[in-house]
């Protein structure tokens, strides 16, 4: 995760969501920036983000278990514990 925006609800992921901008060439300050197509991760929404579990090494989704008042959080693919 590079950053998160919890006003927005979005989240910055590396690696995911990559958009291309079509940047000109522009001088400010006596500066010039380089003009070409520039790569960047544009923000998801926080309700799309998901787990990825050590044991089946894929994104899943959580589930809980309950056992004596204790809540522990379980792969819903393999059935791992997560915590």
């Amino acid at each position: 995760m590079i950053k998160v925006l919890p006003g927005d609800g979005l989240v910055v992921v590396q690696g995911v969501n990559i958009r291309k901008k079509h940047q000109r060439q522009v001088q400010t300050q006596g500066r010039t920036l380089n003009p070409g197509i520039i790569e960047f991760e544009a923000p998801i929404n926080i309700s799309n983000v998901m787990v990825v579990c050590p044991k089946c090494d894929e994104a899943t989704r959580v589930g809980l278990q309950r056992e004596d008042n204790v809540s522990r959080r379980v792969c819903k693919n393999c059935g791992n514990l997560l915590d």
